[in-house]
């Protein structure tokens, strides 16, 4: 079990070595062009209203003994919700806000 730990470990130290040797990197052609300052959006303001959704499965499985009788047992789940909210950002960006959600 040490072997292969041991092995992989060697393996990304190498490789680390190898890809900081100075390669430049390369010129993306399909990037976009750099942002010009004077255009640059402000900083992010969370003031304003959401809203959203949430759901998941579960499923689980049991079997266990005891005193020579077994038992099973399966289960299947579901929830699902919403919640909404509204948030304020002041000059010092400190967010105040209040969320409500609805589950099942």
């Amino acid at each position: 079990m040490k072997i292969p730990a041991i092995a992989a470990g060697a393996l990304l130290l190498l490789t680390g070595t190898a890809l900081a040797d100075g390669f430049a990197p390369r010129e993306n052609k399909f990037a976009p062009p750099p942002l010009d300052a004077k255009k640059a959006p402000g900083p992010h303001d969370w003031t304003g209203f959401y809203v959203g959704g949430h759901g998941g499965l579960s499923q689980g499985r049991s079997k266990w003994s005891t005193d020579g009788a077994s038992r099973s047992s399966s289960d299947l789940g579901s929830t699902f919700g919403a919640h909404a909210g509204y948030n304020y950002q002041f000059n010092r960006g400190v967010v105040f806000g209040g969320e409500t959600d609805v589950s099942r």
